[in-house]
Protein backbone atom coordinates (compact mmCIF):
# COMPACT_ATOMS: atom_id res chain seq x y z
CA UNK A 1 0.00 0.00 0.00
CA UNK A 2 1.41 3.35 -1.00
CA UNK A 3 1.71 5.83 1.89
CA UNK A 4 1.05 9.50 1.20
CA UNK A 5 1.82 12.31 3.66
CA UNK A 6 -1.56 14.02 3.28
CA UNK A 7 -2.90 14.86 6.75
CA UNK A 8 -6.68 15.03 7.06
CA UNK A 9 -9.24 16.01 9.69
CA UNK A 10 -12.59 14.24 10.19
CA UNK A 11 -14.98 15.61 7.58
CA UNK A 12 -12.34 16.37 4.93
CA UNK A 13 -13.13 15.16 1.43
CA UNK A 14 -10.19 12.97 0.38
CA UNK A 15 -11.39 11.55 -2.96
CA UNK A 16 -14.36 11.01 -5.24
CA UNK A 17 -16.20 7.66 -5.34
CA UNK A 18 -15.26 7.34 -9.02
CA UNK A 19 -11.55 7.32 -8.10
CA UNK A 20 -11.34 5.02 -5.06
CA UNK A 21 -13.31 2.69 -2.82
CA UNK A 22 -13.80 3.72 0.80
CA UNK A 23 -11.34 2.04 3.22
CA UNK A 24 -10.45 2.33 6.93
CA UNK A 25 -11.61 5.50 8.72
CA UNK A 26 -13.52 6.79 5.69
CA UNK A 27 -17.14 7.03 4.61
CA UNK A 28 -19.00 7.53 1.31
CA UNK A 29 -21.19 10.66 1.38
CA UNK A 30 -22.86 12.19 -1.69
CA UNK A 31 -20.28 10.84 -4.16
CA UNK A 32 -17.31 11.86 -2.00
CA UNK A 33 -15.08 9.83 0.28
CA UNK A 34 -14.87 11.62 3.63
CA UNK A 35 -12.28 11.09 6.39
CA UNK A 36 -13.85 9.96 9.69
CA UNK A 37 -10.60 10.21 11.70
CA UNK A 38 -7.54 12.44 11.89
CA UNK A 39 -4.52 10.88 10.27
CA UNK A 40 -2.53 10.29 7.11
CA UNK A 41 -4.17 9.40 3.81
CA UNK A 42 -3.15 6.01 2.47
CA UNK A 43 -3.90 5.07 -1.15
CA UNK A 44 -3.73 1.55 -2.56
CA UNK A 45 -3.62 2.09 -6.32
CA UNK A 46 -3.76 -1.66 -7.10
CA UNK A 47 -7.09 -2.30 -5.36
CA UNK A 48 -8.20 1.38 -5.64
CA UNK A 49 -8.89 1.74 -1.91
CA UNK A 50 -8.27 4.96 0.03
CA UNK A 51 -7.96 4.92 3.83
CA UNK A 52 -6.93 7.13 6.74
CA UNK A 53 -4.22 5.73 9.02
CA UNK A 54 -4.29 7.01 12.60
CA UNK A 55 -1.32 7.37 14.94
CA UNK A 56 -0.21 4.07 16.44
CA UNK A 57 2.25 5.33 19.06
CA UNK A 58 1.64 7.72 21.91
CA UNK A 59 2.55 11.34 21.29
CA UNK A 60 3.57 13.53 24.19
CA UNK A 61 2.13 17.03 24.01
CA UNK A 62 4.50 19.56 25.54
CA UNK A 63 4.15 23.16 26.59
CA UNK A 64 4.37 25.57 23.59
CA UNK A 65 3.43 22.83 21.08
CA UNK A 66 1.15 24.00 18.27
CA UNK A 67 -1.99 21.84 18.07
CA UNK A 68 -4.93 21.52 15.72
CA UNK A 69 -8.42 20.68 16.87
CA UNK A 70 -12.13 21.30 16.90
CA UNK A 71 -14.31 23.12 19.45
CA UNK A 72 -16.63 20.47 20.91
CA UNK A 73 -18.01 22.24 24.00
CA UNK A 74 -18.39 25.73 25.37
CA UNK A 75 -18.59 25.86 29.13
CA UNK A 76 -18.95 28.74 31.56
CA UNK A 77 -15.68 30.59 30.82
CA UNK A 78 -13.91 27.96 28.74
CA UNK A 79 -14.17 26.04 25.51
CA UNK A 80 -13.14 22.41 25.09
CA UNK A 81 -10.93 21.58 22.11
CA UNK A 82 -10.82 18.04 20.76
CA UNK A 83 -7.13 18.04 19.83
CA UNK A 84 -6.58 15.92 16.72
CA UNK A 85 -3.04 16.82 15.74
CA UNK A 86 0.17 18.27 17.12
CA UNK A 87 2.81 20.00 15.02
CA UNK A 88 6.09 18.19 15.63
CA UNK A 89 8.22 20.20 13.19
CA UNK A 90 8.33 18.08 10.06
CA UNK A 91 4.77 16.77 10.32
CA UNK A 92 1.45 17.11 12.06
CA UNK A 93 1.13 13.99 14.20
CA UNK A 94 -2.34 12.61 14.97
CA UNK A 95 -3.42 12.58 18.62
CA UNK A 96 -6.72 12.22 20.43
CA UNK A 97 -7.06 14.30 23.58
CA UNK A 98 -8.90 17.32 24.94
CA UNK A 99 -7.57 20.72 25.93
CA UNK A 100 -9.26 23.70 27.54
CA UNK A 101 -9.31 27.20 26.09
CA UNK A 102 -9.91 30.06 28.52
CA UNK A 103 -12.30 32.64 27.12
CA UNK A 104 -12.24 36.31 28.06
CA UNK A 105 -15.56 37.72 29.21
CA UNK A 106 -16.54 40.41 26.69
CA UNK A 107 -20.14 40.82 27.87
CA UNK A 108 -20.57 37.90 30.31
CA UNK A 109 -22.91 35.86 28.09
CA UNK A 110 -21.56 36.00 24.53
CA UNK A 111 -18.53 33.97 23.45
CA UNK A 112 -19.50 33.38 19.81
CA UNK A 113 -17.33 36.22 18.55
CA UNK A 114 -14.23 34.29 19.71
CA UNK A 115 -15.05 30.64 18.90
CA UNK A 116 -18.16 28.54 18.43
CA UNK A 117 -19.02 24.85 18.29
CA UNK A 118 -17.47 23.04 15.35
CA UNK A 119 -14.73 25.60 14.66
CA UNK A 120 -11.43 24.04 13.56
CA UNK A 121 -8.48 25.95 14.97
CA UNK A 122 -4.77 26.19 15.57
CA UNK A 123 -3.75 26.75 19.19
CA UNK A 124 -0.65 26.74 21.38
CA UNK A 125 -0.38 24.68 24.54
CA UNK A 126 0.33 26.89 27.57
CA UNK A 127 -0.09 24.29 30.33
CA UNK A 128 0.12 20.50 30.31
CA UNK A 129 -1.39 19.65 33.70
CA UNK A 130 -4.21 20.23 33.06
CA UNK A 131 -3.95 20.71 29.30
CA UNK A 132 -4.72 24.36 28.44
CA UNK A 133 -4.27 26.13 25.11
CA UNK A 134 -4.45 29.67 23.79
CA UNK A 135 -5.44 31.17 20.44
CA UNK A 136 -4.66 34.74 21.48
CA UNK A 137 -1.28 35.04 19.75
CA UNK A 138 -0.24 35.80 16.20
CA UNK A 139 -0.77 32.91 13.78
CA UNK A 140 -3.29 31.18 16.03
CA UNK A 141 -7.06 31.06 15.84
CA UNK A 142 -9.94 29.63 13.86
CA UNK A 143 -8.95 28.08 10.52
CA UNK A 144 -12.39 26.91 9.40
CA UNK A 145 -15.80 27.86 10.70
CA UNK A 146 -19.44 27.28 9.87
CA UNK A 147 -22.38 29.65 10.03
CA UNK A 148 -24.22 29.39 13.35
CA UNK A 149 -27.56 29.60 11.51
CA UNK A 150 -27.34 27.48 8.34
CA UNK A 151 -24.03 25.62 9.01
CA UNK A 152 -22.55 26.58 5.61
CA UNK A 153 -18.80 27.19 5.51
CA UNK A 154 -17.82 30.79 6.30
CA UNK A 155 -15.39 32.81 4.17
CA UNK A 156 -13.11 35.54 5.54
CA UNK A 157 -13.67 39.14 4.48
CA UNK A 158 -11.84 42.03 6.20
CA UNK A 159 -11.45 40.24 9.53
CA UNK A 160 -15.06 39.07 9.65
CA UNK A 161 -16.62 35.87 8.44
CA UNK A 162 -19.33 35.87 5.80
CA UNK A 163 -21.84 33.14 4.92
CA UNK A 164 -22.52 32.94 1.19
CA UNK A 165 -25.67 30.91 1.82
CA UNK A 166 -27.64 33.12 4.22
CA UNK A 167 -25.62 36.37 4.14
CA UNK A 168 -24.89 36.32 7.88
CA UNK A 169 -21.74 38.09 9.09
CA UNK A 170 -19.99 36.54 12.09
CA UNK A 171 -16.86 37.35 14.01
CA UNK A 172 -14.27 34.98 15.49
CA UNK A 173 -10.63 35.11 16.54
CA UNK A 174 -9.37 33.92 13.15
CA UNK A 175 -5.87 32.96 12.05
CA UNK A 176 -4.28 35.02 9.26
CA UNK A 177 -4.46 31.99 6.94
CA UNK A 178 -8.16 31.32 7.60
CA UNK A 179 -9.68 29.36 4.74
CA UNK A 180 -6.39 29.21 2.82
CA UNK A 181 -4.79 26.46 4.84
CA UNK A 182 -4.51 23.09 3.14
CA UNK A 183 -3.17 20.65 5.69
CA UNK A 184 -5.12 17.82 4.09
CA UNK A 185 -3.04 17.62 0.91
CA UNK A 186 -5.40 17.08 -2.01
CA UNK A 187 -8.14 19.70 -1.87
CA UNK A 188 -11.42 18.42 -3.26
CA UNK A 189 -14.51 20.57 -2.90
CA UNK A 190 -17.90 19.05 -2.22
CA UNK A 191 -20.28 19.57 -5.09
CA UNK A 192 -23.33 21.52 -3.99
Amino acid sequence: MEQVNDIVFPGDVIAKEEEYLSGRNTQDIDGNIIATAFGKVSRDDKSLVISVDTQKQAVVIRRYDIVYGKIIKILNKEAVILVSGVDKGKAIVPVATEARLKLPIPNKTMYSHIVTLGDILRAKIVSTRPLYATIFESGLGVLKGRCTVCRSELIADNGKLYCRNCGRIEQRKIAQDYGNINISGVNYERSR
